[in-house]
């Protein structure tokens, strides 16, 4: 008897490390999937009382005038320059897509990697997500009713 609770304190030690190793492994690759930068809408794009393809083209436009407006007296590099240049894709190629047919809500899921490459120009990582997903959320609220 006395042997075997010597075997077991023994092998504790090294059983104790091996266990919370595995629990580790385990935990750290048994996750569901992780969904923390995806954008997923929270509603569809046609239960929304979208304005007519003329009213949003014209809110776009005078959106536009204003931010290239509001363009030249912000520092080159900024963030608010950046944030303000990503509307203006953003918006710019929102147009673009109600021109060649889309609806609203289509033109707003289009319009993202736009938005994303501040008008193609820097890599599409240059943007967060949830700037990304902001924009869009604004936009939305501008463009219904």
């Amino acid at each position: 008897m006395n042997s075997i609770k010597q075997l077991g304190i023994q092998a504790f030690p090294i059983k104790m490390p091996l266990c919370a190793f595995l629990m580790l492994v385990f935990w750290c690759f048994s996750s569901p999937s992780s969904h923390a930068q995806a954008l997923q809408p929270s509603q569809s794009s046609h239960s929304y009382n979208w304005k007519t393809a003329e009213d949003a083209t014209n809110i776009l436009i005078s959106q536009v005038a204003v931010l290239n407006q509001q363009l030249p007296g912000i520092s080159n590099g900024t963030p608010l320059y950046d944030n303000t240049l990503r509307r203006v894709a953003y918006f710019k190629a929102i147009l673009q897509e109600i021109q060649k047919g889309a609806t609203i809500g289509e033109a707003l899921e289009l319009s993202l990697p736009a938005a994303a490459t501040l008008g193609f120009e820097k890599e599409a990582s240059f943007t967060p997500k949830i700037i990304l997903k902001a924009l869009q959320s604004e936009t939305r609220v501008l463009l219904t009713n």
